[in-house]
């Protein structure tokens, strides 16, 4: 039996082995061993808050974090594999500061023990470690494009004004400004609308990184648009000049008109912007008088200046000339009496071809006019007697300071008095 067994032990022993290679020839004819690549797989970051409880951040390099996965298996293994069911982790706990590479481990969710091997397109994660920073910034706020004619920006509130920038120092260190625009071309009504905030270096290029976090996103932008009206501005004079001196009427204002905006209940009736007569006191002047206005302070309520390039402020001048002297002219016919007690007449003691001279002031252009058809003058009876406490009259002749009727602009130098006769009415008899 012995010897059976062991006869042709050699080519027994071919045979089985023979039988073997056949037998995996069959099966990986049947099954054999493939390869299927999986690309842009993410790697997930495990434990990063053990990078951030250290006031640090770290960022991804080089797009270090999507890789291509190689998997090596049976067909009948990878057949049931998609790229769900590849993971890829980099544990941040396996760093220390001064390294820049993390591993990145590789496994399935399902038939990993069945592998035949599965490599990346990556073995390392490539990050840099920077210390965390934070920044604060107002958040200013803009528009793009004009209104519709007629119409201009009124105020812009939004609903947030502070963001809070944070990342690694270096990002951070880049912004500096934090702004939202809103498009307001063509608007002719209020608008109120989300922005979104965005994050600005020095030289006004956009600074977007993944890294860099925003506190909030967007605001609540509410704008105004307002109605336009150009109205003239009035002014008045208040004060005397020096004595010899006058105003002229003359007012010249740089500008003269001025454009405002305000809600159309507010601006549809105003017809002017009027400058009370404190602006411009002309005490004591004996020259032309220059000031500046600050126009602001006369809008009414709701009402703004509209021209964004104009200052607000209006240079204006008075005009004041030096009085000249005249003598006139005032005719014996122009001379009347008033206010004369019943019973009593009287009679200026001036012939109706008489003529009495008047010295007169005032502007050159007024007094050059004087004409003595201009002029006249009356005596108050009635005054008088009041001013004199008398409550009955003589028959006699008074001397009475005479009113003077001058044209407009003149004055006379002193005052005129006037003899008046005054004489009882005779009563009139019968038979």
């Amino acid at each position: 039996m012995k010897n059976k067994l062991t006869n042709n032990l050699g080519l027994k022993l071919l045979s089985i082995l023979f039988s073997i290679v056949i037998w995996f020839i069959v099966v990986n004819i049947n099954d054999p061993v493939d390869k299927t690549v999986f690309r842009n797989i993410p790697v997930e970051i495990l434990h990063a808050n053990s990078i951030l409880d250290q006031g640090k951040v770290y960022e991804i390099l080089d797009g270090t974090d999507m890789i291509d996965v190689t998997v090596w298996a049976k067909r009948s293994v990878l057949n049931t594999l998609g790229r769900e069911n590849i993971i890829a982790t980099a544990d941040m706990e396996e760093i220390n500061f001064m390294d820049t590479m993390v591993r990145i481990k590789l496994s399935t969710n399902k038939y990993n023990d069945k592998l035949e091997s599965i490599t990346a397109s990556s073995e390392n994660l490539s990050i840099s470690i920077e210390d965390l920073k934070k920044k604060q910034f107002v958040i200013e706020a803009g528009t793009v494009g004009e209104p519709a004619d007629g119409f201009v920006l009124g105020n812009m509130v939004s609903d947030k004004n502070l963001l809070v920038v944070s990342g690694p120092a270096s990002l951070v260190d880049r912004v500096a400004k934090a702004a939202v625009s809103v498009d307001v071309t063509g608007l002719s009504q209020d608008i109120h609308t989300d922005a979104t905030i965005l994050l600005y270096d020095e030289k006004l290029n956009i600074v977007d990184d993944v890294n860099i976090k925003k506190s909030i996103g967007q605001v609540r932008m509410n704008i105004e648009i307002l109605q336009t009206k150009r109205v003239p501005i009035n002014f008045d004079v208040m004060g005397v000049p020096a004595s010899g001196y006058a105003v002229t009427g003359k007012i010249d204002a740089s500008p003269s008109t001025l454009l405002v905006s305000g809600k159309n209940s507010v601006i549809k009736n105003l017809n002017s912007i009027d400058v009370p007569d404190t602006a411009l006191n002309v005490t004591g002047q004996i020259k032309n008088m220059t000031t500046v206005v600050e126009l602001k302070r006369y809008l009414p309520d709701g009402v703004n200046i509209a021209e964004a390039k104009f200052n607000g402020k209006a240079t204006v001048t008075v005009y004041i000339e030096k009085q000249q002297s005249a003598t006139v002219v005032l005719p014996g016919n122009r001379i009347t009496a008033i206010n004369v007690p019943s019973g009593y007449h009287a009679t200026p003691l001036v012939d109706d071809d008489d003529e009495m001279k008047i010295r007169v002031t005032g502007l050159a252009k007024n007094v050059s006019d004087v004409e003595s058809s201009k002029i006249s003058a009356s005596v108050d009876v009635g005054a008088y007697m009041s001013d004199n406490s008398l409550s009955e009259l003589k028959e006699g002749t008074y001397s009475i300071k005479a009113a003077l009727h001058l044209p407009e602009g003149v004055a006379a130098e002193e005052s005129v008095t006037i003899r008046i006769n005054i004489q009882k009415e005779e009563e009139n008899s019968n038979g």
